[in-house]
């Protein structure tokens, strides 16, 4: 597949979104079929998509249908958020209802246990820290600027999807390890780049870098869970729901434009509480 933006979404797919290889292949395959049928993606408008969607073979299983449709959509979403096209000819492309799928999450105790581990780098330590303490996108986390750490203030400034910024609030324990870090193995660098998180020759760390500091500290930490950097946000989330946050401030934090998005995380919170409920009530 000749086409280097379907690369980059392919690369945003495994090493951003935490999706897996064979979901990936999946959506490779597909979003191949895709352009090998239209060429000239980039100047599709919504009706072309349409008459795409239209050209499925009619015994495609809803599911097949759906995914198919889904490598699309996700494809032009991310060519807008990389602001590669001005406007999404996707948005509102419609597909086969299927059922909803929660956000992946780890639980407060194995979000614990993996920030509580021991012999990790300063860096590392920092980088984990800070993508749950602020829910960062990695792609978000990878363009931070020494300088657009508030110290004092214990703020962040997040440069988000669509060049949109946002104050996301640090915890003392993220501050702290990031201030370790800053201190320690950063500051011996020689002639680091300004980003905050950089590698051992001081240029700033890339999507892929992140993804393998994450898939290794889990497998020290023993979990089972195929979690990747946005598991993070996700169990940030999810947990802040559970502790009594109101979804406004998590969307707030998130940099989530829709609250519709956020919304999600208010499903997650009620099957744990129907989990503990059930666990609990002494009548079951």
């Amino acid at each position: 597949m000749n086409a280097p933006h379907a690369a980059k979404f392919l690369e945003y797919l495994l090493y951003e979104r935490g999706c897996s290889p064979l979901t990936v292949e999946a959506y490779a395959n597909d979003l191949k079929r895709f352009i090998q049928a239209r060429p000239a993606y980039l100047t599709l408008d919504r009706l072309a998509l349409e008459k795409y969607a239209e050209e499925l073979p009619a015994g495609l299983a809803r599911s097949s249908v759906s995914r198919k449709l889904a490598a699309v959509k996700a494809f032009y979403k991310f060519l807008y958020q990389e602001d590669i096209l001005p406007q999404n000819p996707a948005a509102g492309l419609t597909s086969p209802k299927l059922p909803a799928r929660l956000p992946k999450a780890l639980s407060q105790e194995e979000t614990a246990q993996v920030l509580a581990m021991t012999a990790l780098s300063a860096r590392d330590r920092a980088v984990l820290e800070l993508l749950y303490s602020a829910g960062m996108r990695v792609s978000e986390l990878v363009r931070i600027e020494l300088t657009e750490v508030n110290f004092a203030e214990c703020f962040l400034k997040v440069k988000g999807k669509g060049s949109k910024e946002r104050l996301a609030p640090l915890s003392a324990r993220a501050l702290a390890a990031i201030k370790v870090y800053v201190d320690g193995e950063r500051a011996v660098l020689k002639n680091p780049a300004p980003e905050l998180f950089l590698s051992r020759n001081g240029r700033a760390l890339t999507r892929q870098m992140v993804w393998l500091i994450v898939k290794r500290l889990a497998r020290r930490a023993g979990t089972l869970k195929n979690i990747s950097p946005h598991t993070f946000r996700h169990s940030l989330a999810t947990h802040l729901i559970e502790n009594g946050a109101d979804v406004r401030t998590v969307q707030e934090i998130l940099g989530h434009a829709n609250i519709a998005t956020t919304q999600i995380y208010t499903s997650v919170s009620r099957a744990h509480l129907r989990r503990v409920y059930a666990e609990a009530h002494p009548r079951q």
